[in-house]
């Protein structure tokens, strides 16, 4: 397999390349271009469309690089609503608030949802076997090219609305997921961390940097940390309603604590 550079649109403001992985000399090389960034999703690189970023990126990879067209998936068309549908997403969304589900995943599956019940527009939803379900999502991964987590969250906005909505039997709807994929990890060197959590000036900023780095916190979490979930002398943070709902502990190291402190002498913060 050889590296490929895929031919940007005009105007476009980054250019996408396909590094193969055995070429690990050279995708390090890459990742040092200014502005490099990796699509997970779909599993290519990419750098800003700039002529001293292309000069380098034909340096790296030599004769080697192989130049091509990029071909664009087609998109899964809006879906209007009808009086229908509007009433089956009410009752799914009154049911998952109900379940305290997240605001995030209610929108997610209610969008999954509406694609869903325009396929079926003509159905009674109720009678929709698993078959026809799993023949809609083979519809989308062949025709749309769907990733694999749109596929999962597809089959989870699916089988809420048939186990919790209308309670039907949950055997019924196993439908099949894609195989999970195993993605080696693409890990900062010790310096790259360093350099990210040191590049704030501010000192709140460096502080937010190094409070989700240092303690496992997610965003969400961070902006509703409170003064007094800071446990200095027991040496962690209090971090209540995560992710399921759940409060938790998460380590509080010293040079964490040290900053903080400096953070909140500087600002004096309510949160």
């Amino acid at each position: 397999m050889f590296p490929i550079m895929y031919r940007p649109q005009p105007h476009a403001g980054r250019v996408k390349f396909f590094i193969p992985y055995h070429l690990k000399k050279e995708r390090e090389a890459f990742k040092k271009i200014n502005t490099s960034f990796w699509h997970p999703v779909q599993k290519l690189w990419s750098v800003v469309n700039s002529k001293e970023n292309l000069e380098q990126a034909r340096a790296i990879f030599g004769d080697s690089l192989k130049t091509e067209a990029l071909v664009q998936q087609p998109r899964i068309p809006e879906v209007e609503i009808d009086p229908k549908m509007q009433e089956a997403l009410d009752a799914n969304h009154q049911k998952m608030v109900l379940k305290g589900f997240s605001r995030s995943t209610i929108n997610i599956y209610q969008a999954e949802l509406k694609h869903f019940f325009n396929f079926f527009r003509n159905r009674d939803y109720k009678t929709i076997t698993k078959e026809e379900i799993e023949g809609f999502v083979f519809h989308l991964l062949s025709k749309y090219k769907i990733s694999d987590t749109k596929q999962n969250s597809l089959i989870n906005a699916i089988k809420c609305y048939y186990e919790h909505t209308l309670g039907m039997p949950r055997e019924y709807y196993e439908i099949t997921r894609p195989k999970r994929g195993v993605n080696l990890p693409d890990v900062l060197s010790v310096e790259e961390v360093l350099a990210i959590l040191e590049s704030p000036k501010n000192i709140k900023h460096r502080a937010i940097l190094h409070t989700i780095y240092g303690a496992g916190l997610r965003v969400n979490e961070v902006i509703r940390l409170r003064i007094k979930d800071i446990h200095s002398d027991g040496g962690y943070l209090f971090i209540k309603d995560s992710k399921g709902k759940k409060d938790r502990h998460t380590v509080l190291s010293h040079h964490l604590m040290i900053l903080l402190r400096r953070y909140y002498n500087a600002y004096r913060p309510a949160y």
